[in-house]
């Protein structure tokens, strides 16, 4: 971005976005653009868009181009968060060495494992060396996490670069490795349940039509269950189209449903009170939660603003709200435990109250992420344990109740017969 000095009543368009993601917009007095946006800096805004509106009480120029900044608050995904940490984490073995910003950039954007990655890396290297912050660098590309550019921000005024970029490595290492670990733990049920719906399949519309067609040949009334059994077979044979198109339309208004953000919040408070997957899904919600918590802390961040990018990693829209309705008592006064209670586990709120009195609320942040991560590692090994019989169990119900129609009707006939 090319700092230009106007006359002192210049007048900037802007839109931002503040550390939890969130857009703002609005204009700004500032006689160039770097004053504009240093102006913005101080207000927690990072700028994603910023347009010249007047020049000294004159419309600005058509030719003035809009300056994007690109910062959006959603992670990506590619290329992995596993491997993004590599880089990072050289990056800052570079910066440790006393190998300047532009040269450890340089090597990352040669090193990056995706063409995303490198074009994003030599873009921000493309910007530092322009003269912009790493951290006004980094908001401008998309493919870096929110946390990134705020606890940049902190890191690049207190001179710990190398540390902050540290840490943030183990923080997307900490996330991908607790992503991995449930991907792993729900490969076995998956292929369970799809074995057990491509058996029951097979079933109503291969075995029972066939043998449905010789009963009916020997006459006589069928067993109950034998009716039924045949009943649930026609109907998938007849209907199976009709099924699916049920489904897809439940599906599409299911997300639109979603996209309500009161609606999501409904549905993400319900999930939250389901007996297993429930207390998991909080666990999980606030390692994410009090892990970044102790990053940004340990970076400079304020605890209000660490507070509210931790909660830009949290994914339920329901906790989110308790999160920030936590912030607002902390900004009145309460303290950091007091708030959080009966938001995070109360293992993870009297570790945080006992940092508080310690006067180390970064370091027991992230002993609460530890201990919140292994009681995650023991939710899904009884969860685990728990969904695996049950699967089995009713799949093996369902074959036990067609084995039982197919034999009643067999010795209906052989009664018959004799």
């Amino acid at each position: 971005m090319t700092d230009r000095a106007l006359a002192a009543g210049s007048r900037w368009r802007y839109r931002a976005a503040d550390a939890r993601g969130l857009t703002a917009t609005g204009e700004i007095d500032a006689s160039s653009e770097r004053e504009a946006i240093d102006a913005l800096r101080r207000r927690d805004l990072w700028v994603t868009d910023l347009s010249l509106v007047l020049t000294s009480g004159h419309a600005a120029p058509p030719e003035h181009p809009t300056v994007p900044t690109g910062f959006q608050w959603r992670p990506r995904r590619s290329p992995s968060q596993a491997e993004f940490a590599v880089v990072i984490r050289a990056i800052a073995m570079l910066l440790s060495a006393g190998v300047p910003l532009d040269r450890a950039l340089a090597y990352a954007a040669a090193q990056a494992s995706s063409a995303e990655a490198r074009t994003a890396f030599a873009a921000v290297r493309e910007s530092v060396r322009g003269g912009e912050a790493l951290s006004t660098a980094v908001a401008r590309q998309p493919l870096f996490p929110t946390l990134f550019a705020p606890t940049l921000a902190a890191s690049e005024a207190s001179g710990s670069l190398d540390t902050t970029l540290t840490m943030l490595a183990d923080q997307l290492d900490r996330d991908a490795a607790v992503r991995s670990r449930l991907q792993s733990a729900l490969i076995y049920p998956s292929i369970l349940a799809l074995a057990s719906v491509v058996g029951v399949s097979v079933i109503l519309l291969v075995v029972v039509p066939r043998f449905a067609a010789l009963i009916s040949d020997g006459g006589g009334t069928l067993p109950l269950s034998t009716r039924l059994l045949v009943a649930m077979s026609g109907a998938l044979m007849r209907g199976w189209w009709l099924m699916l198109i049920l489904a897809l339309v439940s599906a599409i208004g299911w997300r639109r449903w979603l996209r309500m953000p009161d609606q999501q919040r409904r549905w993400h408070a319900a999930r939250l009170a389901w007996p297993v997957t429930g207390p998991l899904e909080r666990m999980q919600e606030a390692t994410r939660y009090t892990s970044t918590l102790s990053v940004a802390l340990k970076s400079g961040v304020s605890l209000l603003g660490a507070m509210a990018l931790a909660r830009g990693v949290v994914s339920n829209r329901a906790l989110a709200a308790a999160l920030e309705a936590a912030e607002a008592r902390v900004r009145d006064g309460g303290t950091l435990a007091s708030g959080l209670d009966r938001v995070l586990p109360p293992l993870a709120v009297r570790l945080l109250d006992a940092g508080e009195v310690g006067g180390d609320v970064a370091g027991m942040a992230g002993r609460a992420a530890a201990a919140a991560d292994a009681d995650v590692q023991l939710a899904i090994g009884r969860a685990m344990a728990l969904v695996e019989p049950v699967m089995i169990l009713g799949f093996g119900g369902v074959v036990g109740f067609v084995a039982l129609a197919l034999l009643q009707a067999i010795y209906g006939i052989n009664a018959r017969s004799l």
